[in-house]
């Protein structure tokens, strides 16, 4: 069980919650339609780290995060009260994941490459984990580990797209085929069709980079295998890989509704 905060933070009753808004010069709510205005970021260039352990989250999202690590909770709480806006978003991988190669000065289990996320809301209520709402934006790659205790923060250099020797044309194509696929998946699948409702909003599916980014976080696909998409930086390549995922899903979704109907 977690326990609360330093007392400076603690409720007065359990029942009560502590929820922080992040506003200020860069993000500010609209009344009439609660939505987001987002001016031109400039990124810090070291940040405290929120490990994910289910899976890696991609640019261009929204979406909330749990912190269940008592000592993190504790500092974001406390730096949220000041000029705290931006964490790094890294996946961690599981101990005993022999493929992943931890590079040198990077802490153990954690991926070198993340998001950066921009802290929207932040909640805590009794004795619950703190939620946090995140705005994804940029990936970034792990320069240096600027200190582990009592969390982790890094120094970091963010990552252009690239790809752009790549005709229009031809990722224009490779859109239209990702789109076809989550067509098919959502034909197939209730819960893609929630989840597509809840993105669609929030993404240009105009932008191949995005798009392909968007398609991977719908599948089912493992922690390893989104965070190699993560990872490539090359805007061709990544949809590529999406694809791959994409059509694996296809054939899943296909598998079980075969069996479905085995069934009845």
């Amino acid at each position: 069980m977690i326990q609360s905060p330093d007392s400076e933070f603690e409720n007065e009753n359990d029942s009560q919650e502590e929820v922080i808004e992040v506003q200020g010069n860069i993000i500010e709510a609209l009344p009439e339609d609660k939505s987001l205005v987002v001016s031109e970021d400039v990124f810090p260039d070291s940040l405290l780290i929120v490990p994910l352990y289910d899976r890696p989250l991609f640019p261009k999202m929204m979406l909330p995060v749990i912190i269940s690590e008592e000592k993190l909770e504790k500092v974001l709480l406390k730096e949220l009260k000041g000029p705290l806006r931006y964490v790094g978003l890294v996946y961690s991988y599981e101990p005993d994941d022999d493929s992943h190669t931890n590079e040198p000065g990077i802490t153990e289990k954690l991926s070198k490459v993340g998001a950066v996320g921009k802290i929207v809301q932040a909640s805590k209520h009794g004795n619950d984990p703190m939620h946090i709402i995140v705005q994804v934006m940029d990936r970034f790659e792990i320069i240096d580990i600027a200190s582990e205790d009592p969390i982790i923060r890094a120094k970091v250099e963010y990552i252009p797209e690239t790809g752009e020797e790549k005709s229009e044309d031809e990722l224009k194509a490779f859109s239209v085929s990702i789109i076809n696929l989550i067509k098919e998946l959502v034909q197939l699948n209730p819960l893609f069709k929630e989840e597509l409702g809840l993105l669609m909003g929030r993404i240009n599916l105009k932008d191949p980079a995005t798009l392909a980014d968007f398609a991977a976080s719908m599948t089912t696909a493992s922690g390893k295998q989104l965070q190699e998409i993560l990872e490539t930086k090359n805007i061709k390549i990544r949809i590529e890989k999406a694809l791959y995922l994409l059509r694996h899903e296809l054939e899943v979704a296909k598998l079980q509704v075969k069996i479905s109907q085995r069934v009845e």
